[in-house]
């Protein structure tokens, strides 16, 4: 699997709408527009921190959401880290073949953008969500 870099880190805020000026403020930069994701279930935006690395805001929705789940689970805080890879079918096959599990069976369309995604169970990482983005 070809990793090419750390996209970004996701963290679960209470409410977004207070949630990004104090990023903006500790960050010194303007995060994106705060958007919903195609299932209504999350509201997210995403700041800049340099390079190509941002951090996702994400508001948890609906008590259906995955992050709403973790967030009973672990409280509010980084949710997931997402890592971009360069054949994400490959990379998950070669996951699979490794022992990994993931949450969905198959990639599903991004919130913010065309790119395909797919987050592995934490069960398989010691608890820890890895979500692998194709470009």
């Amino acid at each position: 699997m070809k990793i090419l870099g750390i996209d970004h880190i996701g963290i679960a805020v209470q409410d977004i709408e207070q949630a990004v000026p104090l990023y903006e403020k500790t960050f010194g930069v303007k995060a994106g527009e705060i958007f919903k994701n195609r299932t209504g279930t999350m509201k997210g935006s995403y700041i800049s921190i340099g390079g190509n690395g941002h951090i996702e805001l994400v508001e948890p929705l609906s008590p259906e959401s995955r992050t709403t789940r973790m967030v009973a689970e672990k409280g509010y805080g980084i949710v997931h880290l997402a890592i971009e890879v360069e054949d994400l079918d490959s990379a998950i096959e070669e996951l699979k073949s490794a022992g990994i599990q993931f949450i969905d069976e198959k990639p599903t369309v991004a919130s913010s953008s065309p790119r395909r995604i797919i987050f592995t169970d934490p069960k398989s990482l010691g608890g820890v969500a890895i979500e692998f983005i194709g470009i």
